[in-house]
């Protein structure tokens, strides 16, 4: 009697596996970054569409892709700040998850970040849950060529980079200003941080 509800179960769980799973076959596709993805039919038809970000409307959050590696350490430092931030596994990509709460428009917003070989990338969505749409998606990317210490190593170290940057920048501004043709730069690269004063 166990045995035939134990089977029972297992084909129950198969079934519910099956009637849960997306058809993206007909979906379109969109390159954005160096990766391509398919695109889910309710956001075919983007408002903009070029690179840098696939959107399919003029407000960014309703469904966005972002190839973010230009801009990796400002959006990531920014993101961590002001949202809340959860790591999470999604088609076998280590991601990052990000929600907040838009008062303006009175909705849940989410971003996931996750790479796609070595490029960065987000997903912008309404909501708070990542859905089986947006994981069709993610899973329509190119694995990542990062392992997972490396994907949030490398995520933490822009992060690190981004306090510096920012910790330099307004102590910049508590200096008095002069026009004596001296300009202070911030610059960050393999041998670490680098500031100072250029003539």
């Amino acid at each position: 009697m166990i045995k035939k509800i134990l089977i029972f179960l297992l084909i129950m769980f198969i079934l519910m596996g099956a009637a849960s799973a997306i058809d993206s076959s007909n979906w379109t596709t969109a390159n954005v970054g160096y990766d391509e993805f398919k695109i889910p039919p309710k956001y075919e038809n983007p408002y903009k569409s070029d690179f840098h970000m696939y959107e399919y409307d003029e407000d960014i959050d309703v469904f966005t892709i972002r190839y973010v590696n230009p801009a990796i350490m400002d959006l990531y430092g920014y993101f961590i700040e002001h949202n809340q931030a959860k790591k999470v596994n999604v088609e076998g990509h280590d991601a990052i998850h990000f929600t907040t709460y838009d008062r303006h428009d009175e909705a849940n917003n989410s971003k996931l970040w996750f790479s796609a070989g070595e490029e960065f990338y987000y997903i912008a969505w309404r909501g708070n849950e990542i859905t089986p749409t947006i994981k069709e998606v993610v899973k329509s990317a190119s694995d990542s060529n990062f392992t997972h210490k490396e994907f949030y190593d490398l995520l933490n170290d822009e992060y690190q980079n981004y306090k510096v940057v920012n910790s330099i920048e307004s102590q910049r501004y508590d200096y008095p200003r002069s026009d004596s043709g001296h300009h202070s730069f911030v610059s960050i690269g393999s041998n670490g941080v680098n500031f100072g004063v250029m003539s």
